[in-house]
């Protein structure tokens, strides 16, 4: 296989260094060679975080050069269209929570969050391969919010663009959750994998 980029975006606080690790594991799980890295704002909870991962023969770096992202996992829209812009490949898939985590910006009044719609405009002027749905709503029916990251991992391992499957990926969150929460994330990605299949349509 070639190389697999995969770029996620979201903010600090919603587990997306889990999420990132969780690919980048069961990657060496299947004996693929695996780069990975991440970038954090200035503020590590609410500020914007962004993970970038490579798999496959070639990968020598974690950095994915803009307009080279095969895949793109947005737990929160605004920064999943900020970063979707810039490193998605035309006609690559960006899946996206919808739900809105404004930032500091936003809450102190000093600027208006952007509609939903012309969010996706943008991001729709790099790819019409975009499945949205609210995963922290899935999550919070799976039991916690926090889970939203299993239920986006869920629809990454749905969508099969990942070059290993589902039961690579829940061995790898087996052993790295605890077990007070391993059923509730376990559920939560589960969910996700139903809600790619309900909203790629």
């Amino acid at each position: 296989m070639g190389v697999f980029g995969l770029v996620i975006a979201g903010v600090g606080g919603q587990g997306t260094l889990l999420a990132s690790r969780l690919i980048a594991q069961s990657s060496i799980d299947v004996g693929l060679p695996v780069k990975i890295g991440e970038t954090y704002g200035m503020a590590q909870r609410g500020g914007p975080v962004m993970g970038h991962i490579q798999i496959g023969e070639g990968a020598e770096s974690p950095q994915i050069r803009p307009g080279e992202a095969d895949a793109l996992i947005g737990f929160e829209i605004g920064e999943a269209v900020r970063r979707g812009v810039t490193y998605l490949k035309e006609g690559g898939l960006a899946l996206v929570n919808t739900r809105k985590f404004p930032p500091l910006e936003v809450i102190s009044g000093m600027m208006e969050y952007p509609s939903e719609d012309s969010l996706l405009s943008l991001l729709g002027e790099v790819t019409s391969d975009i499945v949205k749905f609210d995963a922290t709503a899935i999550a919070e029916e799976a039991g916690d919010a926090i889970a939203t990251n299993m239920v986006m991992l869920g629809a990454i391992v749905e969508s099969r663009k990942l070059p290993f499957d589902e039961e690579v990926v829940t061995a790898a969150l087996r052993r790295s959750v605890r077990a007070a929460y391993l059923e509730t994330n376990l559920k939560a990605f589960m969910m996700g994998k139903t809600a790619y299949g309900d909203f790629s349509k």
